[in-house]
C-alpha cells in the first residue's frame, strides 16, 4: 500500500475506534488563564508544548532571531476587555495574537491584532502592531510552557510566561474605575485630624457590655496627590495604619490599603461620607454594603 493510500485507511480506522481510545494527550494541550483587576478582564488562550527531554530549548528548538509565539498549535492569543498599558506600552482593547523574537540576551514582544494565526504564520512588522522590548529572566523549568498571573494588585497585574529556563515578566497596568489621586483644592476640605467611634451592629450585645469600643483617631493628609489617611488604635502595636480615601463623588470615599508603599486591596463596601459647614469636612459616618451606619467621626479641634 502506497503511503498517499495508508493515511486516509488510518484516519478512518482511528474515527471508527471508541471515543475513549481515541481520547489521547496531545503533545501540546490547549489552556486558558484569566485574571480580572478592577473590572478588566484579562484572558491568554493558547496551546503547552512540553519540554520532553529537549535541550537546550532556546537557541536550538527555538532558534535564536526566530518571530515564536510562546505556546504550540495556533498562535498563543491575549484577550483585554479595557485599554491597558503592557510594560509602558498602550495595548487598546481586543484581541492579539503573541509573538516574541528570541535573541541570546534580549527578545522583542510583539502583539499583532491578527489574532487568528497558524503558529507558523509569522506576522511581518506592520503599524497595527505593539513591538517593544524586554530581558528574560533565567532559571530551571518549567518543564510545560506556563502563562500565570503571579501577583496582582488594585492597578493592575503582571503577566508571566515561563519555559524551559526562561521568563517574561510583562506589567499590565489598567484603567482604575475610580482614580486615586484628587485635586488638591479638594482634598483640603478634609485634611485634619478626626476622633472615630465604632457602633456595635448588634444592639442587644452592645447594651450587655459596658465597656464601649476605644475611639481611634484618623488622620488625613494630602501627599503625592492623593488623600491620605493613618489611623491609630489604642493599645493596638500594629497600627498606625495606612491608606488612601479614593473619591467615589464629590464628599464621599473608600479606602485602599498600603503595604510596603503599595496599594494592595480596597473595600468599596465601606463608604465614608463626610459633612461639610463651610466648605470644610467637620464630621462623617462610614456605611457598610447594607447602607448601615457602621461608625461616626468628628473633626478634632
Amino acid at each position: 500500500m502506497t503511503k498517499s493510500r495508508a493515511w486516509p485507511v488510518l484516519l478512518t480506522t482511528l474515527l471508527l475506534l471508541p471515543g475513549s481510545a481515541r481520547a489521547q494527550v496531545r503533545a501540546s494541550e490547549l489552556a486558558t488563564v484569566s485574571q480580572t483587576i478592577d473590572g478588566t478582564v484579562i484572558t491568554v488562550e493558547y496551546s503547552r508544548p512540553r519540554v520532553r527531554g529537549r535541550s537546550p530549548v532556546f537557541g536550538k528548538l527555538v532558534t535564536w532571531g526566530e518571530v515564536w509565539t510562546p505556546g504550540a498549535n495556533w498562535a498563543t492569543t491575549l484577550d483585554v476587555s479595557k485599554d491597558v498599558t503592557v510594560d509602558g506600552h498602550a495595548l487598546p482593547k481586543g484581541k492579539y495574537s503573541v509573538w516574541m523574537e528570541v535573541q541570546p540576551k534580549e527578545w522583542t514582544v510583539i502583539f499583532s491584532p491578527k489574532a487568528k494565526l497558524f503558529h507558523t504564520a509569522h506576522p511581518k512588522p506592520d503599524s497595527g502592531q505593539i513591538r517593544f522590548a524586554v530581558t528574560p529572566d533565567s532559571g530551571t523549568g518549567p518543564e510545560v510552557l506556563t502563562w500565570s498571573f503571579p501577583d496582582i494588585s488594585m492597578t493592575g497585574t503582571t503577566l508571566q510566561m515561563a519555559w524551559a529556563g526562561r521568563s517574561v515578566d510583562l506589567r499590565v497596568a489598567v484603567q482604575p474605575s475610580h482614580p486615586l489621586t484628587l485635586a488638591a483644592a479638594q482634598a483640603e476640605r478634609f485634611v485634619g485630624n478626626y476622633s472615630v467611634r465604632w457602633i456595635p451592629r448588634d444592639s442587644a450585645a452592645a447594651k450587655a457590655d459596658s465597656t464601649p469600643p476605644p475611639l481611634e483617631t484618623w488622620k488625613l493628609t494630602y501627599g503625592r496627590e492623593m488623600l491620605l489617611l493613618d489611623w491609630e488604635v489604642p493599645d493596638d502595636e500594629d497600627a498606625p495604619y495606612h491608606a488612601v480615601l479614593i473619591a467615589i463623588g464629590e464628599d464621599a470615599f473608600y479606602p485602599g490599603f498600603f503595604e510596603d508603599d503599595g496599594i494592595f486591596d480596597a473595600a468599596p463596601n465601606l463608604v465614608t461620607e463626610f459633612s461639610l459647614s463651610n466648605g470644610r469636612a467637620t464630621s462623617f459616618v462610614i456605611r457598610g454594603k447594607d447602607d448601615h451606619v457602621m461608625a461616626e467621626g468628628t473633626r478634632l479641634p
